[in-house]
């Protein structure tokens, strides 16, 4: 499936997903903002986001929560069984709404977790994207809790929403006040097998393209950005083509902010020479 054309960054193959990256010196926009927003608003998003459930922890066969036109989706007794009730999803990504680093977001989900084991709850990973899969908020499916106990716990963990998987479909709900979601009529999804190949073209069993090079500042800028990229997705959906292995060896001398459902990437502040030399 490729992405639209009028969507895809002059260089990137068409049938790959493109870099949400910031500008480059070459861009007309370069020095003007720090953050490409994506084509949909936050709000958008929220019908039209995919979330990865894995019902036997990572590492198991997942699946997707897919939005479908009219009605006639699937609920989560056929995914979970018969009686489950509502599922409800919490990210543990860019708690309240700061700009976060991959480190960051990494922590903020950790503490989710901690927090899910220690009150017991009964709760499987997910992954929520975009179709274009331009940001990533890996987060937890939570069962068997009541509604109120779920913006609750996602409020406490820095969240301002919720998505609310029932047989009606998914709905997003604010877990705090003045909290904007758009809608309150659900999207009917599909469960779909997730596919587990290339995150850069989508699962499709074929090798990602790198884009941009060694040979001018901003093609250097642009294979960095679209290493990140890569690995981002990798942490989030892994890879059953090349396993995750290394590519290219650009590296970055400011911090970077990861993509949210506001928009891509963003540089941070600048790196001491310790950091740099930290990188991988």
């Amino acid at each position: 499936m490729s992405p639209n054309p009028s969507n895809t960054p002059k260089g990137e193959p068409r049938s790959q997903i493109g870099v949400p990256r910031p500008p480059l010196r070459c861009d007309d926009d370069y020095g003007i903002v720090d953050v490409r927003p994506h084509a949909e608003s936050v709000v958008e998003s929220y019908q039209s986001n995919i979330v990865r459930i894995c019902p036997e922890g990572v590492g198991h066969p997942a699946v997707e929560l897919v939005p479908v036109s009219g009605e006639g989706g699937d609920g989560p007794d056929q995914l979970f069984g018969e009686g489950c009730g509502p599922v409800y999803v919490i990210s543990g990504s860019q708690p309240f709404g700061r700009l976060s680093t991959f480190d960051e977001n990494a922590r903020s989900l950790e503490k989710l977790y901690w927090r899910l084991g220690f009150d017991s709850w009964n709760w499987v990973p997910t992954v929520t994207t975009s179709p274009a899969r331009g940001w990533v908020e890996k987060g937890a499916a939570v069962l068997g809790v009541s509604e109120e106990d779920a913006l609750f716990r996602a409020g406490r963990q820095g969240q301002s929403v919720v998505l609310r998987w029932d047989s009606d479909g998914l709905l997003p709900l604010a877990a705090k006040s003045g909290v904007e979601v758009g809608v309150d009529e659900p999207v009917a999804v599909r469960i779909q097998p997730a596919l587990t190949g290339c995150p850069l073209r989508r699962g499709a069993d074929e090798e990602c393209t790198m884009v941009g090079g060694p040979w001018t500042s901003s093609s250097i800028s642009a294979a960095f950005f679209w290493q990140q990229h890569r690995e981002l997705l990798l942490d989030a959906f892994g890879c059953d083509v090349c396993g995750g292995e290394a590519r290219g060896g650009a590296r970055g001398a400011v911090e970077l902010f990861a993509p949210s459902r506001e928009g891509g990437w963003q540089r941070g502040l600048p790196m001491t020479v310790d950091e740099m030399s930290q990188q991988p």
